[in-house]
């Protein structure tokens, strides 16, 4: 995906990036220890646009520069609702989350330089613009993976709405944890693959659970199951990925 494309497309994502930092339950990292001064990471999506600059290293300043204008924009915006929201914005946790993005990032790199080609190969040279099949042919399975997740939601609202016993819908949730990890090994582009399939799951997930929450206070529970399917997912996925590169 070229520099412009990627800046337009963190710019569309700036409101959603606000919602849930400033809107959505807290994120709490470390909500099984007794700190009382535990960060939540909502606050992180609000910084985290300028860190995909790697991506681009062969123009690296320059798209830090681009995609962090976008990223003051969203900040913008989160201090307009401000008022309105669930939580503040601190300056200190923002300064910590924008440092712990770009080590994230810059070590993600850097392992992804280890084991596939340089993500920035033929970044300087003339590309010629993608077409909607072009890009159907490198991110159709998120495409089928959105298509699940809204089925899903809508399952979710019509169990609720009649208060049906099967929940289906759990099961559904259940099999796009895994599928999260692993449907982007089949497109051509699986970093972005999984990114994209990240953001989906967690916003489709997150408005399942609140669903649960208004009957059953305990619903919000087994969303430990699903980050741990989730993970297990995740992993094979780059085991297979890694296998791939290396021996084929």
């Amino acid at each position: 995906m070229t520099l412009i494309n990627t800046c337009i497309l963190m710019l569309f994502l700036q409101p959603l990036f606000v919602y849930v930092a400033l809107f959505t339950d807290e994120i709490d990292l470390n909500e099984n220890t007794s700190n009382p001064n535990s960060d939540p990471f909502n606050l992180a999506f609000l910084v985290m646009t300028p860190s995909f600059a790697y991506f681009y290293m062969e123009q690296f300043w320059y798209a830090f520069g681009l995609l962090a204008c976008v990223s003051f924009f969203g900040l913008i915006l989160a201090k307009i609702v401000e008022p309105k929201a669930k939580r503040r914005l601190e300056v200190q946790r923002i300064g910590m989350f924008v440092f712990v993005w770009l080590f994230m990032f810059g070590i993600g790199y850097w392992l992804i330089g280890l084991f596939f080609d340089s993500p920035t190969q033929g970044a300087n040279a003339v590309e010629a613009p993608e077409s909607a099949v072009s890009y159907y042919e490198k991110f159709w399975p998120s495409l089928y993976f959105l298509a699940l997740m809204v089925v899903t939601l809508v399952l979710k609202i019509v169990e609720y709405k009649f208060s049906l016993k099967e929940a289906l819908s759990g099961i559904l949730i259940i099999i796009s944890a895994v599928l999260m990890g692993i449907s982007p090994l089949f497109g051509e582009a699986y970093i972005l693959g999984l990114i994209a399939n990240f953001f989906i799951f967690f916003i489709f997930c997150s408005a399942c659970i609140e669903i649960d929450k208004i009957s059953d206070a305990s619903g919000g529970a087994i969303a430990f199951l699903y980050g741990y399917i989730l993970m297990m997912g995740l992993g094979f996925s780059i085991i297979c990925k890694l296998v791939y590169e290396v021996f084929f």
